[in-house]
């Protein structure tokens, strides 16, 4: 409850008879497929259409997103335009990212020479970012950054990965089994093997390289972050601290090693000066870490 809402109870004294039912759509009001719930338990209605543009928006989105490939200048217009123009159509055809050319670009509104310039050298850079991006961007369900990043330095190749079996995956410490099966489900569809050839077909990098000597001098250290660091997303940042060997908490304790506080810290700063953990500016936390950023 101290991030994410819970609600704990209906106050009905608080109504003023103003209100409506909420009766869930029939179907997607974007594509008009239908909408299933995966499981009895979950709280989540989706849409099951596969070809839905919507949800290829936010699927090229994820796939571009800092924490994932991190295709600089790839934002919701550009996106959209791309989507709503079929120059990517479906959820396989991440992989024409990589074959847009300064002409396709040039063709979409607001985006002239040096925007164009702009994202074909983000596209050409997000090439190299390794195995651990590439999985997380990937959008398999139940994988975040860090375990992304586990798999990534477990097994090193996407081709390992790829195949992995259930027991393999889930014996992996913070894998886990819900995980592990929607890991192999996820590469076992015809549909993931062509996305996952396509995208190495365009250069992409699948290997995660190995750490070099010292680069796991944060081990055994925790971090908490608190507050909104300048030009550094809490997500990369906890993704630096991790690829360095250290870990990361949403909470802070006596155990807490440090705390990186930004710009209107909440309420971890104030119990951190009180159980005497050190705290650390933006600055600070970079020189720790060699001036990665």
């Amino acid at each position: 409850g101290d991030v994410i809402p819970k609600v704990v109870k209906v106050v009905a004294a608080g109504r003023s008879s103003k209100e409506k039912r909420f009766v869930r759509p029939r179907a997607c009001p974007v594509c008009g497929g239908p909408i299933e719930k995966e499981k009895e338990g979950e709280v989540a209605y989706r849409c099951v259409n596969p070809s839905c543009a919507a949800q290829l928006e936010r699927q090229v989105l994820h796939f571009a997103s800092r924490s994932a490939m991190d295709i600089e200048g790839m934002g919701e217009a550009i996106v959209a335009q791309l989507v709503s123009r079929k120059m990517i159509r479906a959820a396989g055809c991440i992989y024409r990212i990589y074959d847009l050319t300064t002409k396709d670009l040039l063709e979409l509104d607001l985006v002239k020479d040096k925007k164009a310039a702009q994202l074909i050298k983000g596209i050409a850079a997000s090439k190299k970012r390794p195995l651990s991006r590439l999985l997380f961007a990937l959008g398999i369900r139940h994988v975040g950054e860090k375990a992304a990043l586990v798999l990534a330095e477990h097994f090193q190749t996407m081709d390992k990965v790829r195949s992995a079996s259930t027991g393999e995956l889930a014996a992996i410490h913070e894998i886990g089994d819900v995980m592990a099966r929607s890991l192999h489900g996820f590469f076992r569809q015809k549909e993931s093997g062509r996305l996952i050839d396509k995208l190495r077909a365009a250069g992409i990098n699948m290997k995660q390289p190995k750490r070099r000597g010292g680069a796991s001098h944060l081990a055994g250290k925790s971090f908490v972050f608190t507050g909104e660091l300048e030009d550094l997303p809490r997500s990369r940042a906890e993704a630096l601290v991790r690829e360095a060997g250290g870990s990361v908490s949403s909470s802070v304790s006596r155990k807490t090693s440090f705390v990186v506080a930004g710009s209107d810290p909440g309420s971890k700063y104030g119990k951190a000066k009180k159980l005497g953990v050190p705290v650390l500016n933006k600055q600070e936390f970079l020189k720790m870490l060699g001036g990665a950023s």
